[in-house]
């Protein structure tokens, strides 16, 4: 089975890190691409040939750091896609949501992504856990207009 993985994080040199652990991981399984959440390069192609989306946790803007992949996975899954939200934290072991992968987690980034692939797919209400961890961070976007 070879999936179609769409990765989207706040930095382009973090982007390229995770297109490049799949590529390496996984070189016959997957096929990858990369943006962030600033520079979206996404096309209705793309989209529609998109097994994950994996997204970065935080982005940061004038406010702080925003928790941009809860609120990107909950769109991706309402239209019936997959999302992997990914951090540096250490707090999947507390969280232990299927949804999420961060260091503490027990498997391999590459061994959660392919579950996913495989797995039915979810629903937004699965990433309830992660608004409840993370809500201090689940905020709407900076809106520079309103300065």
């Amino acid at each position: 089975m070879k999936v179609s993985i769409v990765t989207i994080t706040d930095t382009e040199d973090t982007a390229r890190a995770f297109d490049l652990y799949v590529r390496i991981m996984l070189p016959q399984k997957a096929e990858s691409s990369f943006m962030t959440y600033r520079r979206s390069l996404l096309s209705r192609t793309l989209v529609l040939r998109a097994d994950i989306f994996v997204l970065e946790l935080f982005s940061m803007d004038n406010l702080g750091p925003r928790a941009e992949g809860i609120i990107t996975a909950e769109k991706w899954l309402s239209l019936g896609k997959r999302a992997l939200v990914v951090s540096g934290e250490a707090c999947s072991d507390i969280i232990q949501c299927p949804l999420y992968w961060d260091l503490a987690a027990k498997d391999d980034l590459k061994d959660r992504i392919m579950a996913l692939a495989e797995a039915p797919l979810s629903l937004p209400s699965e990433l309830n856990t992660l608004r409840t961890y993370f809500s201090k961070f689940y905020r709407r976007a900076e809106d520079p207009h309103l300065k």
